[in-house]
């Protein structure tokens, strides 16, 4: 027993494993770590760590800072107001539609106002002549129009040709006043002449030496 308790006691006890040393490499990377942690900025949930760091770099550069574009105030758009019209012009994001037109177009066909007429004065009234092809006048669809004011005068024939014609004192007045109530239109049995009567308001004032009463223009002279 002596034997085996010496023996047991003489042997040496297991020598111990050293840990492994850290690398180099992971020694640079756990730095690395450290370092990235130590920078980051301290963000919280309502984002006032950002706010600060875009306020920072602003202020650090001012106008070329990246931010500076998005630094401003945004205007508050909740109380805004659509602005409506009248519906007489639309967006053509509105879509197309049909607007109604006040008043509609002026589809009348114009007249062609004849200077080739006659006329003559006889005392008391002025009779104008308006001569038209052999039996023209005669047609159904002939309708005669005159229209008769103081001191103007106009006569339009519809339907001898496409396009009305007709006869008038246009933008000259006429020489003197006319009883407009009294004025007639009359179409010779041959249905080649119109002849239109204006009775003078004025007889004692003599006959007409012209049938417009042509005024002085202060820049052209006569008109």
């Amino acid at each position: 027993h002596c034997w085996l308790k010496a023996s047991i006691s003489a042997c040496p006890p297991p020598p111990c494993r050293p840990s492994a040393a850290p690398s180099p490499k992971s020694s640079s990377l756990a730095r690395a770590a450290m370092a990235e942690a130590e920078a980051e900025p301290a963000v919280v949930a309502d984002g006032k760590g950002a706010d600060n760091k875009v306020a920072e770099s602003i202020a650090a550069k001012g106008t070329n800072s990246y931010y500076f574009a998005h630094a401003g105030k945004k205007d508050d758009l909740t109380g805004a107001t659509r602005i409506e019209g009248d519906g007489s012009l639309q967006l053509a994001s509105d879509g197309m539609t049909k607007l109604d037109v006040v008043g509609g177009v002026d589809l009348a066909p114009k007249v062609r106002w004849r200077e080739d007429y006659a006329w003559g004065d006889e005392n008391g009234k002025v009779k104008v002549y308006l001569d038209f092809p052999e039996g023209s006048l005669g047609k159904p669809q002939v309708k005669v129009v005159p229209v008769f004011e103081e001191l103007k005068f106009e006569v339009v024939v519809h339907g001898v040709t496409a396009e009305p014609q007709g006869v008038t004192n246009g933008t000259h007045r006429l020489f003197g006043k006319i009883v407009t109530d009294k004025c007639t239109c009359r179409i010779n049995s041959s249905k080649t002449r119109l002849t239109v009567t204006l009775f003078k308001a004025e007889p004692e004032e003599g006959a007409w030496a012209t049938l417009k009463k042509h005024q002085i223009n202060q820049h052209t002279g006569w008109s």
